[in-house]
C-alpha cells in the first residue's frame, strides 16, 4: 500500500478527473435528449446533427468499466482516510452512480424517440419536392391573369391543362406519401409537426388539385364567352333590322277578319323579335360579365362602349311594341264599332215591327196606351240616334277621309250611311204618327199628374176614417178634436178639385174610358170618405155646443154654491131654480155622453 500512499495526491487528480468526466458525459447526455425532445422543428440536417451527436454519447452507455474502475480507486484512496472523509467521497461516488443508473431508462426512451423523429424529418424531407411542386401549380392556378383575346385565353387553357396533367401524373405519388404520413401518425409518440406535414400535403394536394380545375373552367367560360360575345353582337344587329323592317310592314287593314288576322301574325313577330333581342342583349352581358374577370381594364373600357352602344339601339323593340299597340287599338276600336252598327241594324227591324203594329192596332188600343207607346218609341230612336252619332264621330277618328278611301273601309262608311239614314226615317215617321196625338200626349200628362197626387191622401184619408176619432175628455179636447175634423173636411175638398181637374183633363183626350173608369172609381172612394167627414163635422158641432153649455151651467151653478149666506143671498136664493138648474145639468150631461158615445 506504501505506492497507492506516496502517490495518493497524483491518483486523487486522476480518481476526480474521471470523476468529473463521468459527470460532465452525463451532463451531455441529458443536454443532447433536451434539445432532441425540445419542442423546436429542426431541419433534416440540423435533427441529423442532434442525433449523431447523441448516439456517439450513448455508445457505452451502460459505462461498467469506468464505475468499477471510480469504486476501486475510491476503496484504495480512502483506506487510511478519516471517517468522515471517507463517507463523503463515498456519497459523492453514490450520487454520481445514482445519477448514471437513473439516466440510462431516459436514453433508452430517447433512442427509440430519436428514431421515430428521424423517420418524420424524414419523411418531411421527402413530402418537400412535392410540396413545392403543389406551390407551384397553386400559384399559377391563382396568380392574376390578364387575357385581351381568345389567342390568349387559349394558350392559358393549354398551360393549365398541362398542369391538370402534371397533378394526375403525381397523384399515386402523393396519395402514398399520404398514406405513409398517416401510418406514422398512428404512433402515440409522433412530433406535433408531423401531423401539420401530413395535413400539408393532404390539404394542399386537393385545394391545388380544385384550384387548377377552377381556373381550367374559368378560362374555359373566357373563352366561349369570347366567342358567344362576338357572334351575338353580330347576330343582335340582324335581329335589329328584322325588327326594323317589320315595323314598316305594318300597315292599317279595316277588313275585322283580315285585321284580326294580320294583328296577330304581328303580335307574335313582336314577342319572337323581342324576346330574341332582349336574350341575345342578356347573352352579351353575361358574356361580358365572365370576361371583365381576367381581361384587362383597357379591354373592359372597349367593350363597355360596345355594349352601350347596342344598349341605345334597343329602343326599336319599344317602336315594334308601340307600332303593334296602335294596331291593336285599331282592331279593338274597329271591333266596337262593328258590334255597335250591327246593334242598331238589328234594333232598327224591332222598332220598324213597333211603329207598324201602333198604326195597325190603333183602332183597339186606348189613347193612352197608344201615346204610351209611341213616346216609349221615340225616346228609344233617340237613344239610338246618340249611338250613331257616337259611332259617326268614330269614324271620323278611326277610318280614312278624302276622295280615296280604301275598298275596306268604305265598307264601314256605306253601313253607317245606310243605318244612318234608315234610322233618321224611322224618327221622322214616329213623330208623324206621334204628333197625331200631341195633345192626348199633354192631357194623358196632366191627368197622370193629378191621379198621382190624388191617390195616396185618398189611401191616407181612407185609413184615417177607419180609424174613427179619439173620445174627448175635456172641452179641450173636445176644441181640439173639431178643429181636426174640420181640417180633414177641408182637405177632402181641396183634394176633389185636384181629382176634378184630372177628370177634366182626361175627357179632353180623343178616347178616355179607361181614365173614366179609373176616375170613377176613386169618386165612389172619395164620396165614402167625405161622408164620414160630413157626419163628423156634425157630431163635432152638437157636441162642441153641449159642452160649453154644460160646462158654462156647472160655472153657474157654482158660483151659487160659492155666495156667503147673507141677508142678500138668502133673499136671491131660490130652491126651486137650483132643482131647475140641477135638472137641466143632468140632461146636458147625458147628451153629451150620448154625442161621445156616438163619434
Amino acid at each position: 500500500m506504501s505506492f497507492w500512499q506516496e502517490n495518493y495526491q497524483f491518483i486523487k487528480e486522476v480518481y476526480e478527473m474521471r470523476h468529473s468526466k463521468m459527470a460532465e458525459w452525463m451532463e451531455n447526455v441529458e443536454k443532447a435528449i433536451s434539445r432532441i425532445m425540445a419542442d423546436k422543428v429542426y431541419t433534416s440536417a440540423e435533427f441529423k446533427r442532434e442525433r449523431d451527436t447523441f448516439n456517439s454519447l450513448c455508445k457505452d452507455l451502460e459505462r461498467t468499466e469506468v464505475k468499477k474502475w471510480l469504486a476501486q480507486i475510491l476503496e484504495i484512496l480512502m483506506a487510511e482516510r478519516a471517517k468522515d472523509q471517507k463517507k463523503t467521497e463515498g456519497d459523492k461516488l453514490d450520487a454520481l452512480i445514482q445519477k448514471h443508473e437513473e439516466l440510462i431508462p431516459s436514453v433508452q426512451k430517447t433512442a427509440v424517440m430519436v428514431d421515430l423523429y428521424w423517420k418524420c424529418y424524414a419523411y418531411g424531407d421527402e413530402l418537400k419536392p412535392h410540396v413545392e411542386f403543389l406551390d407551384g401549380i397553386m400559384l399559377s392556378s391563382t396568380r392574376e391573369i390578364a387575357p385581351s383575346c381568345i389567342e390568349n385565353v387559349d394558350e392559358l387553357i393549354e398551360r393549365q391543362e398541362k398542369s391538370l396533367q402534371q397533378l394526375d401524373a403525381k397523384r399515386t405519388v402523393v396519395v402514398d406519401l399520404i398514406d405513409k404520413g398517416k401510418v406514422i401518425l398512428q404512433h402515440p409518440e409522433k412530433p406535433k409537426f408531423l401531423e401539420a406535414n401530413v395535413k400539408r400535403i393532404e390539404e394542399g394536394w386537393d385545394d391545388t388539385k380544385k384550384k387548377a380545375q377552377e381556373r381550367l373552367q374559368l378560362l374555359n367560360e373566357t373563352k366561349d364567352a369570347f366567342i358567344n360575345y362576338a357572334e351575338n353582337s353580330e347576330v343582335i344587329v340582324t335581329e335589329f333590322e328584322i325588327a326594323e323592317e317589320e315595323i314598316k310592314k305594318v300597315k292599317k287593314i279595316f277588313n275585322l277578319d283580315s285585321a284580326n288576322a294580320d294583328l296577330k301574325k304581328r303580335q307574335d313577330l313582336l314577342k319572337k323579335s323581342s324576346d330574341t333581342i332582349n336574350g341575345l342583349f342578356a347573352s352579351i352581358n353575361n358574356n361580358n360579365a365572365t370576361m371583365s374577370i381576367t381581361i384587362p381594364e383597357d379591354k373592359k373600357k372597349i367593350l363597355g362602349k360596345e355594349i352601350k352602344a347596342v344598349e341605345a339601339k334597343l329602343e326599336v323593340t319599344g317602336r315594334f311594341k308601340s307600332t303593334v299597340t296602335k294596331i291593336e287599338e285599331l282592331v279593338a276600336a274597329l271591333t266596337s264599332f262593328d258590334n255597335s252598327l250591327k246593334v242598331i241594324d238589328a234594333w232598327k227591324d224591332a222598332a220598324t215591327a213597333e211603329l207598324k203594329d201602333i198604326k195597325e192596332a190603333s183602332g183597339g188600343m186606348l189613347p193612352e196606351d197608344r201615346v204610351a207607346r209611341t213616346m216609349d218609341l221615340q225616346e228609344d230612336i233617340a237613344a239610338k240616334l246618340e249611338i250613331i252619332k257616337a259611332c259617326a264621330a268614330t269614324e271620323l277618328a278611326l277610318l280614312p277621309q278624302g276622295d280615296k278611301v280604301p275598298a275596306d273601309a268604305q265598307v264601314f262608311k256605306d253601313e253607317l250611311a245606310r243605318i244612318t239614314k234608315f234610322v233618321t226615317e224611322l224618327q221622322s215617321n214616329t213623330k208623324i204618327e206621334c204628333d197625331k196625338y200631341s195633345n192626348d200626349v199633354k192631357f194623358w200628362a196632366e191627368y197622370r199628374t193629378g191621379i198621382k197626387e190624388f191617390n195616396p191622401w185618398l189611401a191616407g184619408a181612407e185609413k184615417a176614417a177607419a180609424e174613427g176619432l179619439s173620445k174627448p175628455a175635456d172641452l179641450a179636447e173636445v176644441k181640439a178634436l173639431n178643429e181636426k175634423v174640420n181640417g180633414f173636411d177641408k182637405n177632402c175638398v181641396n183634394y176633389l178639385k185636384v181629382l176634378t181637374s184630372a177628370q177634366a183633363a182626361a175627357q179632353k183626350m180623343t178616347t178616355h174610358a179607361e181614365a173614366d173608369a179609373e176616375v170613377a172609381g176613386l169618386k165612389a172612394r172619395f164620396d165614402a170618405v167625405k161622408g164620414i167627414a160630413d157626419t163628423w163635422v156634425k157630431k163635432c158641432d152638437v157636441l162642441v155646443k153641449e159642452w160649453v153649455l154644460l160646462d158654462n151651467t156647472v160655472t153657474e151653478l157654482n158660483s151659487w154654491v160659492a155666495k156667503d149666506k147673507s141677508a142678500e143671498g138668502e133673499n136671491q136664493f131660490s130652491l126651486e131654480k137650483m132643482e131647475s138648474t140641477l135638472g137641466e145639468l143632468k140632461n146636458i150631461f147625458k147628451q153629451k155622453e150620448k154625442l161621445v158615445e156616438g163619434l
